[in-house]
């Protein structure tokens, strides 16, 4: 395949640009949707199936899950980015980086792949399993209020969206971004291990509301799932925000201007001004 097919083809399925209606782009989105769905699936299969004994020896779990994690990365990562998070989705979205229609196809195929893993995992789990009230879902500890899961779920999802775009930012050296792509899948799977031991044993550590509306569906119940909404979609604005106005390295006053009021936004092109280049070189 010649240079300027492949570029043709890289071109045609660019995640920031409304897809064509051509069975190619609809291939495409399918593609996404069972990546995403595979995803979040498989993480909520193991958030509910995996219930260790209290007493012997046990992996943590969060070690778990940063574990799972980092293979859902490494397999689904090169297919639809491994977002498998509603939050990492609207961050995406909210930075031009997907486009509507590719948003919407994503974040479905979290919530099919959510719902029909945590299914999965008690239909093949013991009766015990089955059994367990609220069995994989999230759920605050009673030493903390209502206020204050969702305080943590916000800090939580301010982490892991900031990890994201700043891996992503295309105004960051090749070293801390795009460069290293096979550590990828062992850095966010650390991040997601760190959120779930810090914050995980008070608020549940959600930081995804599909995650948590996927086990709420099978149990057929949604108390309090509510925090698992608002918390973590308040954390991914808040982390949007404070990112692109002060944290990337391309943050400038007409970069936003554009960012809102362009329809050809360019995510690669730099709008500030040749002092404030000059400024940002200097330091």
């Amino acid at each position: 395949m010649s240079a300027s097919s492949t570029q043709d083809q890289a071109n045609e399925f660019r995640t920031d640009k409304l897809p064509k209606c051509t069975l190619r782009n609809l291939g495409h989105l399918c593609r996404l949707f069972v990546s995403e769905m595979i995803g979040l699936g498989l993480i909520c299969f193991v958030c509910v199936i995996y219930q260790p004994p209290s007493t012997g020896l046990n992996l943590p779990f969060p070690v778990v899950l940063g574990l799972v994690f980092t293979w859902v990365l490494w397999v689904c990562g090169p297919i639809s980015g491994a977002q498998v998070n509603p939050c990492v989705s609207l961050a995406l979205l909210f930075t031009r980086r997907l486009s509507v229609v590719h948003a919407i196809v994503c974040m479905a195929g979290q919530l099919v792949g959510a719902t029909a893993g945590a299914w999965i995992a008690i239909v093949c789990g013991p009766e015990s399993l089955s059994s367990t009230p609220y069995v994989g879902m999230t759920m605050r500890s009673t030493s903390i209020s209502v206020g204050q899961a969702i305080g943590l779920e916000i800090i939580g999802t301010m982490i892991l969206v900031i990890s994201v775009l700043s891996v992503s930012d295309e105004f960051r050296a090749s070293a801390w971004s795009q460069g290293h792509f096979t550590v990828f899948p062992f850095e966010f799977g650390v991040t997601l291990a760190l959120i779930a031991a810090t914050v995980g044993m008070y608020s549940g550590g959600s930081v995804n509301p599909f995650r948590s509306l996927g086990p709420a569906f099978v149990n057929r119940t949604l108390v309090e799932q509510w925090i698992y909404i608002v918390g973590p979609l308040i954390g991914c604005v808040l982390a949007t925000v404070v990112y692109e106005l002060m944290l990337s390295n391309g943050a400038s006053g007409p970069r936003i201007k554009a960012w809102f009021t362009d329809s050809e936004f360019d995510r690669r092109k730099d709008y500030r001004k040749p002092h404030e280049k000059r400024y940002s070189e200097d330091l």
